[in-house]
């Protein structure tokens, strides 16, 4: 039994089995494997030095296993929020070091301030603004950022560019210039850790291909590049500096990366949660993705969210508490006390290649494929995000990508499907006269609008109305307006149904309205609509609408 108190991903003491201890320690064993150098991998991806990932995960792993409600979520750092903070913070730098590292911790305090407020405020349904091709785009887009930023420490190439096609335009520029030391280890460790995901998944890739370059460097005496020494990573409190100037500054890309990393968050717990039975907290997650990345903001380290790779293998194991987490922290704790001196010696492009690794993983053709299946308007606007992506800031993608989200979303309910339904022969009920077990009814329009009225598609009811009204067979005596799929109507649209009205008394048609549901209702009452209708025109069912039109006229259809 899950206890359901403040605490729901945790077990409690009492109702911990004895069976689950196996999993959840090798689960935990496993994503320790994973996290070391994926830690220190997304550091440098945000620019930060690699004791700086070690720091933000150890903060993040208890904050997570106190406030998260997910068993399997993997908190620590991740490549999006990673790159999108460097692109945030680097202007503002301007080549200072110190200061770089100070705006880090400034922007995962206002990430974490965010979050926090709006777990608080129960605004956990902002999730949802971002659509299925804006995520795909996203994180596509995510990838192949990745991948060109990547290039210069793969290849050993000087590349100066900081953004996605230039890159590559000196990349193939510079083909000459290919260190071939390191563009040996960084192919090799790529394809160590490629081939472990596709025959060997549960075992930690990314470790093994880094263990192989170290391998490689020190029997081929290979003059590359190294990680060299890591500072302490014991995460240790203090209080970063604050600017009123740099926190006004940061704060539209600490919202993008509250958002980004919140929804990465949920979407990842959702899916892995609704596959082992058990629920998880919009709300609950906000609030503890504000509080790790608050916290981390003192303990000198960068925004994170979670890794969909880090949370699927301890589902896939079989863990079930947040005790994986526990045992995570401290493996990698006992890894940064006894084995240092071993990251020291990692060369560069093997680092390089367990970026390139996540790159190539996300970069979601499959996702694509799939959108355009189903809508080649949703494949268009999945294209247009990771365009949006590479080809600027990370954050203004994102935003013009749900900025161009919710222009579609208006433009379909502007003009949303509606239908003439008619009496569905052998069928219990009115379907649309397109199928061809319906016909109109001559002299009877029943007429359905599959959207809330509002000012936008007001002017549209009225138009796609008078329209069906003209193509109805017979001369109409009646119509019956079914609003189940009206869930709202505004003050726009009580006039155009007001200017409806009078045309339809104007050509001596009489109105019934059937299924609207009582918000709806309330707003006729309000308005004086129900009064003109006539409150016994209101009617729950489409057959009673009919059936009262039939009963009082004698040359009805029947």
């Amino acid at each position: 039994m899950i206890a359901a108190q403040s605490l729901p991903q945790m077990v409690r003491r009492g109702d911990y089995e004895r069976a689950w201890l196996r999993p959840d320690i090798l689960a935990g064993l496993t994503v320790a494997a994973m996290l070391v150098p994926q830690a220190m991998a997304y550091a440098e991806l945000a620019g930060m030095p690699p004791s700086a990932g070690f720091r933000a995960a150890l903060v993040a792993l208890p904050v997570y296993a106190l406030l998260g409600t997910s068993r399997h979520l993997g908190i620590g750092p991740e490549p999006g929020t990673a790159v999108l903070s460097a692109l945030a913070v680097a202007p503002l730098a301007a080549g200072d070091p110190n200061r770089y590292v100070a705006l880090m911790a400034l922007l995962a305090g206002l990430v974490g301030a965010i979050a926090l407020i709006a777990g608080i405020l129960g605004l956990g349904f902002v999730a949802e603004l971002l659509s299925t091709p804006v995520l795909v785009g996203y994180i596509s887009g995510v990838g192949l950022t990745l991948l060109s930023s990547q290039l210069r420490s793969f290849f050993g190439v000087a590349i100066e560019s900081d953004s996605f096609f230039p890159r590559f335009w000196e990349f193939f520029g510079s083909l000459d210039d290919i260190d071939p030391a390191s563009a040996a280890i960084g192919l090799g460790t790529l394809t160590v850790i490629l081939w472990l995901r596709r025959t060997r998944p549960a075992l930690p890739g990314a470790l093994i291909g880094l263990g192989f370059s170290v391998a490689a460097v020190a029997v081929f005496d290979l003059d590359v590049a190294l990680v060299g020494t890591v500072d302490a990573a014991i995460p240790t409190l203090s209080i970063p500096g604050i600017s009123v100037d740099d926190a006004v500054d940061l704060f539209p890309a600490a919202a993008g990366v509250a958002l980004i990393g919140y929804t990465d968050n949920i979407l990842t717990a959702r899916s892995i949660s609704s596959t082992h039975g058990y629920a998880v907290s919009a709300d609950r997650e906000l609030i503890a993705l504000g509080a790790m990345n608050g916290l981390g903001a003192f303990a000198g380290g960068f925004p994170v969210s979670s890794s969909a790779s880090r949370s699927f293998v301890p589902a896939t194991i079989g863990s079930k508490s947040q005790l994986s987490s526990v045992v995570t922290l401290v493996s990698v704790l006992i890894f940064l006390i006894v084995g240092q001196g071993a990251l020291a010696r990692i060369p560069q492009a093997g680092l390089a290649a367990v970026i390139v690794a996540a790159a190539l993983a996300v970069i979601d053709l499959a996702g694509f494929r799939r959108i355009a299946a189903i809508s080649r308007v949703e494949a268009a606007l999945a294209a247009v995000t990771c365009l949006a992506v590479i080809t600027t800031d990370l954050l203004y993608g994102v935003l013009f990508a749900v900025g161009l989200s919710l222009v579609i979303t208006v433009g379909r309910v502007a003009r949303p499907t509606d239908a003439v339904l008619g009496e569905g022969s052998g069928l219990d009920g009115w379907i649309n006269v397109e199928d061809r077990r319906a016909d109109p009814v001559p002299g009877l329009l029943v007429y359905r609008f599959d959207a809330p009225l509002f000012f936008a598609n007001g002017e549209w009811f009225r138009e796609r109305l008078r329209l069906a009204l003209e193509q109805n067979p017979g001369e109409e005596r009646h119509v019956v307006l079914d609003f189940e799929g009206v869930g709202s109507i505004d003050t726009t649209a009580v006039g155009h149904l007001e200017e409806v009205i009078d045309e339809l008394d104007g050509d001596g048609i009489s109105l019934s309205i059937a299924r609207a549901n009582p918000k709806v209702l309330g707003v006729l009452e309000r308005s004086g609509l129900a009064d003109r209708i006539g409150h016994e025109n209101l009617i729950p069912t489409i057959n009673a609408a009919v059936g009262r039109f039939r009963g009082q006229s004698p040359h009805a259809p029947g």
